[in-house]
């Protein structure tokens, strides 16, 4: 009779043991989740104040055409749009669409009119007050559109024609959320 309370007794401390464990465990992986949890929101901030910094060099900014160039290329791919204004296209009131494609910008040419009436119509700013533009991107279907054709950029007497040592004044562009959607250049 003593051996079987024996080998009751030793499941019973069997069992504790593993609850015991098993308890330790999920503490553990609390500890764990809440630390990753921690971990995961303080990188996602950092990934949206690099991102914002990343238009602080084109908020109100004068640059080089040179520099218009690199941002045409930096912005490649991403859900980003670039509107170059050169002195040409000024004169006929448009701005050619490189990168995502914006709402307005028409699909044959990727060309976008703008006014300086503030009336909404095409590239605008919402109200003479403002330092930016207001443009949603397109999306079609789940899907953005992009321009990279950025051949004539460097083909002289071309509107598209980006001089490397024209002046650009950089606004940002952004839609009807507050979100930076691009950057709009304008030479000087």
């Amino acid at each position: 009779m003593e051996g079987e309370l024996g080998s009751g007794a030793r499941i019973a401390i069997a069992l504790i043991v593993v609850g015991v464990i098993i308890g330790i465990i999920f503490v553990i992986l609390g500890f764990t989740r809440g630390a990753t949890n921690q971990g995961v929101g303080t990188v996602q901030n950092a990934m949206d104040q690099m991102q914002s910094s990343t238009f602080d060099d084109y908020d109100q900014q004068i640059m080089s055409g040179t520099q218009v160039s690199s941002a045409i290329k930096l912005f490649e791919g991403r859900p980003i749009g670039v509107i170059v204004i050169t002195a040409l296209s000024k004169s006929s009131l448009y701005g050619i669409n490189y990168g995502a494609r914006f709402i307005d910008t028409t699909a044959t040419n990727n060309h976008i009119s703008f006014t300086s009436t503030f009336d909404g119509a095409g590239l605008a700013k919402a109200n003479t007050a403002d330092s930016f533009y207001t443009e949603n991107l397109f999306v079609s279907g789940g899907s953005m559109a992009f321009n990279m054709n950025t051949m004539d950029t460097k083909k002289s007497g071309t509107p598209e024609f980006i001089r490397p040592t024209a002046k650009f004044k950089a606004e940002l562009i952004k839609d009807t959320s507050g979100t930076i959607t691009g950057v709009c250049f304008t030479q000087q």
